[in-house]
């Protein structure tokens, strides 16, 4: 399904951080995250859903099931519940939401946010199927996120923290990155990668308080694998390095689960994560582009994503590369456009910018014209894909790249059914 119809989808953002409504609602429904299986729980600003991919892929490669949670989704609801290994149905999602909306309305009723509902019902699903794995990712934060309530995760997971969603975590690198820590417990091992000191400081102190085993992995992997060039990797660009990392650091560390070092190396080349630096390959949809371009997609919408993307562009410094562009209102359209945009190994021909359909919170033309031209960037204005591919042939680009929100590449995905 597009959207559950319970939870009210609007009350996306209508967020009061508080976890005890979670609790009280999950105990109504006889506290399913009791009964759930070994859980890997991931928080952080960038590469949760990369690391988890890789770990997915890892576990599958030593033949173990996996529940997996993620948000935001793509294309449909259910791609953020999978049930060892399988996209939960629509008959099983609507019987379970019907069930957690009965038990929040007994009296007194439960008032719950769009994410606290559907994370309640997915932990009412992983308990009712047998898997070996959960792979848990955080939502919003950390210490108040709805996912915050399994006490005895396997190990805990901090990806790099940095700036993102300032109005409910603070303003400051300190206060986001204590929010997102929120998810160390107590004598369970903490895994992270390398953080500005601000962020590596609050880390330390959280787990030290907590008693939590902290592993920094790339210094574990150094002593463990001398020739990082072995390792190859399913996912595009060199940052997603530092996330399997993360994910190998978690695996070696681990003594539940009997997993070779092979098994490790297969897992992280045939790792698969929808719309994050993934090259569109298919025959079909190439024919609607100039011959040998290469079209990429990404939803990276904040700095650090665009660092990674800048990265990832001076690889075709010789080419003509175009870029098809949108993102969110609240989100910071102007330094992602300066940046990506600036000291550069590459050019940027010119920036298709494509409003984003059905999107309230999308920046309008006007938005986007206004900085753009403060920028002094080339640009032009479509309406969708055709026009938008018209113009990618008009300038014979080599490269494109469809990038600045996960709702445009949604978009992407329901136009074109291509893997």
């Amino acid at each position: 399904m597009l959207l559950p119809s319970w939870p009210n989808p609007n009350n996306f953002h209508h967020i009061d951080l508080n976890i005890e409504r979670v609790k009280n609602l999950l105990s109504r429904l006889n506290n399913p995250q009791l009964n759930l299986p070994p859980t890997i729980h991931v928080a952080g600003t960038n590469g949760k859903g990369s690391t988890l991919a890789f770990l997915k892929s890892i576990f599958n490669e030593a033949g173990y099931k996996v529940h997996r949670y993620t948000s935001p989704h793509l294309v449909n609801f259910n791609e953020r519940i999978e049930l060892a290994d399988k996209i939960i149905s629509d008959d099983m999602l609507i019987e379970i939401l019907h069930e957690v909306e009965i038990a929040s309305k007994i009296f007194p009723e439960i008032p719950v946010t769009f994410f606290e509902g559907t994370t309640v019902a997915s932990f009412v699903a992983f308990s009712r199927v047998n898997a070996d794995i959960l792979l848990l990712e955080t939502g919003l934060g950390g210490e108040f996120d709805a996912t915050n309530v399994v006490d005895k995760p396997l190990c805990t997971i901090i990806t790099t923290i940095d700036f993102d969603h300032q109005q409910y975590l603070g303003e400051t690198l300190s206060q986001i990155a204590n929010a997102k820590a929120g998810i160390i417990k107590k004598d369970c091992l903490t895994i992270t990668t390398k953080q500005q000191q601000e962020v590596m400081e609050v880390i330390r102190n959280k787990t030290f308080q907590l008693n939590s085993n902290l592993v920094l992995a790339p210094d574990f992997i150094a002593d463990k694998i001398d020739n990082l060039s072995e390792i190859k990797l399913g996912l595009n660009g060199t940052h997603q390095l530092q996330n399997a990392i993360l994910a190998m650091s978690c695996i070696m560390l681990q003594n539940k689960f009997l997993i070779s070092h092979q098994q490790i190396l297969d897992g992280l080349l045939n790792a698969t994560w929808r719309g994050r630096l993934q090259k569109i390959n298919d025959e079909n949809f190439l024919k609607l582009l100039p011959k040998n371009c290469q079209f990429y997609i990404d939803g990276s919408h904040n700095i650090q994503g665009v660092k990674t993307l800048k990265e990832f562009l001076n690889n075709f410094s010789k080419q003509k590369i175009s870029l098809i562009f949108s993102m969110l209102n609240d989100k910071n359209y102007e330094d992602f456009l300066r940046e990506i945009n600036e000291n550069n190994n590459y050019q940027i021909a010119e920036i298709i910018f494509m409003p984003i359909l059905n999107q309230p919170r999308a920046i309008t033309i006007e938005e986007f014209s206004e900085v753009a031209n403060k920028l002094k960037i080339n640009f032009s204005i479509v309406n969708n894909f055709s026009q938008a591919f018209e113009r990618i042939d008009q300038l014979s680009s080599q490269i494109t790249l469809l990038t600045g929100s996960l709702y445009l590449v949604a978009e992407f995905f329901k136009n074109f059914d291509v893997d």
